[in-house]
């Protein structure tokens, strides 16, 4: 037998490195009590943008960019984490919000996926505005998840679930607007 590589030991436990054979040997011995449902469409793994514009489409206000998050091997258990950067100049007129709800609503349209998460820094409570007005959740505080400026950053979490927008539908040139999205990197 090949002797395992012990990462951290612990009281009564370790952690090693995984050896061949070691999934489907416990694999086989799991209940599969709280185990996802698993589909054959692999996950994206892009990232997405698109530009926020003037109601005309030629003045550029900022972008958005969403990227899939998995919780589980189907398309069912993907989120999409998203973010928005506005220029300054057109901050604090709610373009932001509204732009969050849209987005989040046409990747409800357009995907299977349940969830559409965004985070913002603990300090800038004007974006965790911006996302409650757009209807998202605060969920709570991810510590130390950003390195910004060589320090580790909380982010404050929060979520929109497909239930929370049920039977909102995007208007006609919403939709048309969204549709130039997701592929221009």
């Amino acid at each position: 037998m090949t002797a395992r590589e012990i990462v951290v030991k612990g009281d009564g436990f370790a952690l090693a490195k995984v050896l061949d054979g070691d999934k489907d040997f416990l694999s086989a011995r799991q209940d599969g009590a709280f185990d996802p449902d698993r589909d054959d469409q692999p996950p994206p793994l892009e990232v997405s943008r698109v530009v926020v514009t003037t109601p005309d489409g030629v003045g550029l206000l900022g972008d958005m960019t969403w990227h899939p998050v998995d919780y589980g091997p189907s398309a069912r258990s993907r989120a999409f984490d998203l973010g928005i950067g506005l220029l300054p100049t057109v901050r604090k007129r709610g373009i932001g919000s509204a732009a969050t709800r849209a987005l989040a609503v046409y990747l409800f349209e357009t995907t299977p996926a349940n969830r559409v998460q965004a985070s913002t820094d603990i300090a800038n409570v004007p974006a965790q505005r911006a996302l409650e007005k757009a209807g998202f959740t605060r969920e709570g505080v991810v510590r130390g998840a950003q390195l910004r400026g060589g320090e580790h950053r909380d982010l404050v979490a929060y979520s929109l679930l497909r239930t929370d927008v049920t039977g909102e539908k995007l208007t006609p040139s919403q939709n048309a607007s969204a549709e130039l999205d997701s592929r221009n990197g």
